[in-house]
Order: C-alpha cells, then structure tokens, then sequence
C-alpha cells in the first residue's frame, strides 16, 4: 500500500500527493548541561525538565500529478490555519504528532504540470498515542494506568459542585465553588467552563500529571457525579 500521510484531519493522496520520501523517525536532542565539578572525574550531567525539549522536523518529498490542479487545495490544506493540527503517517496507525507546516510549496516541475516538493512540519517533541485520546469516565475512586515511560497531561472535567478537591497519585487540586462542572487541561495550563476562564476557582500551581504506571483517581468535598479524563499518553 503506498505510503500517506494525515495532516488537519485531510490525506495526502486525497490532494493528488504521492509520497516519494518521508523523514520521519525523530526524536529531540535532550538539553543536558555537562558541567565540571574541581576534584571530581568527569562531568556533572545537570538535566532540565522533559518539558524543556525543543520540536522536530519531519520531512515529507511528494510527487504532484496536476500541480495547476491541485495547487491551491494543497496551499489551504497546509497553511489555512496557524494552530497545531495532527498529523499521522500511515506506517504507524497508534500514535500522532503536533505539527505546523513551516515549508512553502515550492514545485520542482520536472515534466509539464508533473513535479515534486519537499514539505517540512516542525513538531512538538513528542508523539501522542491514539489510545490516549480515549475518554476514561469514573464515577467513584479508581485507578488510571499510564502504559509509557513519560507523564501525561490530561484534560480533565468534573461534574458537580460546591469545593471540590481531586487527588491523582498523592498529589490534591482544590476547586471551588465549582458551578455545575469544571474543566482543567494540563497542557494548555487553563481551567474553564466551556469559553469561559475559570483560573480563580483553581487553588493550586502546579497542574495534574498522570505519571507513568498506576495512577490513584478520588475526590472530596462538594457533591461529584462523575469525573471524565483524556489522558493524551505520550513519548518519544
């Protein structure tokens, strides 16, 4: 089967794009700093957060049948929105990066209206897992597993009411005076209520993290119906 890939919830081969080459199997340099300790052998390695890491590029070489064609689909498809959007290879159908195309379209035509072009996606360092985007809804304490080596930044919403503190792994986040349901979103780092900014009702820093392995789920305080989390499993 030829290869394509998934960009802004569109296939390459349904804009006419054959893959000729893809470079996708990156994954970022970690930014340690090698320091060197007076009468001590070697260098000090001093590590930064994992959340330091910077994107990658992922490359992919197409092949245009009908450039005039397709053309201007291909340019609205690439650059008609400035946000991250997913984008999936077809060689792995489990997991998906972040991406934001940073290349122009600039066809090399080899043979009339026939040609190629190299696009060019930088990425957020990590890759999401498909599975991770499934919605986990508890209903009492439990237990959510994290099947990779690195934490995870859930979305998370809660049903109910009153002052609310959820526990995940040891770790406690107040909410208060929650309305009818609150929403907390680890990797964008905001709490709402549909459009609406809720950060005064969030009496915490630090935002929840599922860490890898068993993570313990309960709440206290006010009146819970259900909590709902995505978890977005990551890794590199």
């Amino acid at each position: 089967m030829p290869k394509t890939f998934t960009f802004n919830s569109k296939k390459s081969s349904d804009l006419g794009l054959v893959v000729q080459e893809a470079t996708i199997n990156k994954t970022p340099a970690r930014p340690y700093d090698l320091q060197k300790i007076p009468g001590r052998a070697g260098l000090l390695i001093v590590d930064s957060s994992i959340d330091d890491l910077e994107n990658v590029e992922i490359t992919y070489t197409v092949g245009c049948k009908d450039i005039a064609a397709n053309r201007d689909a291909v340019a609205d498809w690439l650059f008609g929105s400035v946000a991250y959007a997913k984008l999936a290879d077809s060689s792995d159908a489990s997991s998906y990066r972040m991406a934001v195309c940073t290349s122009g379209q600039d066809w090399d035509e080899q043979i009339r209206n026939f040609g190629t072009a190299k696009l060019v996606f930088s990425c957020k360092p990590f890759r999401f897992l498909t599975s991770g985007d499934a919605k986990t809804t508890l209903t009492a304490a439990g237990k959510i597993t994290n099947p990779t080596a690195y934490s995870a930044l859930p979305y998370i919403k809660i049903y109910g009411s009153g002052n609310i503190t959820l526990s995940i792994g040891g770790q406690s986040f107040p909410f208060l005076s929650v309305g009818s349901y609150i929403e907390c979103d680890s990797a964008l780092q905001l709490v709402y209520t549909g459009a609406t900014g809720k950060s005064d009702k969030a009496n915490f820093d630090s935002f929840p993290v599922l860490s890898p392995g068993k993570n313990s789920i309960s709440w206290s305080g006010g009146t819970v119906t259900k909590v709902e989390i995505v978890p977005h499993w990551r890794r590199l």
